[in-house]
């Protein structure tokens, strides 16, 4: 009899510390949505603005125009230095068949061969500027914000439009340390989020490197499995592992 109301006992423990470890099983974090393309796009050089055909909340596809400035200065510089150019060719040319001809010495020819490379760098450096007219779209995506308007005139590294990319978003959230004893890359997870009420699966894309030594936390990344179209960078939920 004693016998049996031990196993009993002993049972009746089991079970308890079985629902013990479900309950203990059961993690969650705060989540904080983020984009995985995002950018603040400023100038390289200075000049006035003409056009900004994307304004914020608007979609624009890779490659679009998103600032497009007056260039007409740089383009007269490069024709003029295309002309120095053409000119500094002609003198090489010249200079070296009458080296040819013993008329001049080398040190000619190869003064002649250095304003040709002074030209040559000239020219080239005026074309990048003539790129630099357009601020064109790495990747598609919407318009998060205009710093600029059109007809002003802008100095360089100044901020003009911040983009978000179209791509799927990231959350990001911060666990305690411990969890990493199990929690591994790719680990399903699931985000309920505040703004939409809705819930949504992702997976660990990423584990930080370092241990908060204070709050004993880890940063992790978790990546959506989808694009949905009803999540914008910025809301917050909560993540259920």
């Amino acid at each position: 009899m004693n016998n049996t109301f031990k196993i009993l006992g002993f049972c009746i423990l089991v079970i308890a510390g079985l629902k013990n470890v479900a309950a203990d099983e059961s993690y969650s974090s705060r989540a904080l949505i983020t984009a995985t393309e995002e950018a603040i796009l400023s100038s390289e050089i200075s000049a006035k603005i003409i056009s900004i055909p994307f304004q914020s909340g608007d979609r624009f596809k890779k490659n679009d125009t998103l600032v497009q400035f007056d260039c007409s200065l740089f383009e007269t510089q490069t024709e003029v230095v295309k002309s120095e150019y053409e000119s500094a060719i002609i003198t090489l040319k010249n200079n070296t068949e009458l080296a040819e001809m013993r008329s001049i010495g080398l040190y000619e020819v190869e003064l002649a061969q250095s304003a040709v490379n002074k030209a040559e760098a000239e020219l080239e450096i005026a074309r990048l500027n003539t790129k630099r007219c357009t601020i064109d779209a790495p990747y598609d995506g919407r318009v998060a914000k205009v710093y600029v308007n059109e007809h002003e005139s802008i100095e360089r590294q100044q901020p003009l439009i911040e983009i978000i990319g179209s791509g799927i978003l990231e959350a990001q959230l911060l666990v305690s340390s411990k969890w990493l004893s199990w929690l591994v890359k790719d680990y399903p997870i699931q985000i309920l989020v505040d703004e939409t009420k809705k819930t949504y699966d992702a997976t660990i894309e990423s584990i930080g490197a370092n241990i908060d030594p204070v709050s004993q936390t880890i940063d992790i990344t978790a990546r959506f499995l989808e694009n949905h179209e009803s999540l914008l960078p910025g809301m917050s939920g909560t993540a259920s592992f």
